[in-house]
């Protein structure tokens, strides 16, 4: 893999992970990037021969694929070689319910930057950017989304850079951190094809591929 290159690890339950690889690759490729989707956790513990630029997550309570195996979450071997290849200065975007595997992995959590709490049943909100500028937000306005409205436990030390309200109270939708000589990003939202396909939800992550890539 080369500088240009994107391991995309998949699965777990509740999701249409094969539909958010098929939505969003386009745009990946788009600005050059190839994509490497699987659903092998086994791959965190290859980074380093597979020299990808940068790791997607888009998972929920671990990795599976659909209807063939139940998921399981990282074991602690594959959670410390991802730590350990974005600390020696990896790229790593967290995607929607990635934030779902660290609950059960304080490690996972702490590299993550945060872990998801809980959700109501999907209604709109309005996801805001914050007055301060980034470049994982350049050009991205406040927008409307129909999806599962994340709370989640986030880290004193991450960067929030969107946020969306309910019921009077502000939570972070997106956030992006230093690990090291490592990036990570999250963006919270992304539940389904609704959500993908919105312009400024793409433009998201795209341009947090580009941060966390440099």
């Amino acid at each position: 893999m080369t500088d240009k290159n994107v391991l995309l690890i998949l699965g777990g339950s509740w999701h249409d992970f094969e539909g958010f690889a098929a939505s969003l690759t386009p745009e990946l490729e788009s600005a050059g990037y190839a994509v490497r989707p699987t659903y092998d956790l086994g791959e965190l513990t290859r980074l380093g021969e597979l020299r990808p630029a940068m790791v997607m997550l888009y998972t929920c309570f671990g990795s599976a694929e659909p209807g063939k195996a139940p998921p399981v979450g990282p074991n602690e071997t594959q959670v410390a070689a991802l730590s350990h290849w974005v600390r020696g200065g990896g790229g790593l975007v967290a995607v929607h319910a990635a934030t779902a595997i660290a609950s059960a992995d304080p490690a996972l959590g702490r590299l993550l930057g945060g872990v998801f709490q809980s959700h109501p049943p999907q209604f709109t909100f309005t996801v805001c950017p914050l007055y301060r500028g980034h470049p994982i937000t350049d050009g991205v306005d406040a927008f409307s989304v129909r999806d599962e409205f994340y709370v989640q436990d986030y880290d004193a030390n991450v960067e929030v850079h969107m946020m969306a309200v309910d019921r009077g109270i502000a939570y972070p939708m997106v956030w992006s951190k230093a690990e090291g000589a490592g990036r990570v990003a999250h963006i919270a939202m992304g539940h389904g094809p609704q959500v993908w396909a919105l312009p400024p939800y793409r433009r998201l992550v795209l341009q947090a591929a580009h941060w966390a890539t440099r």
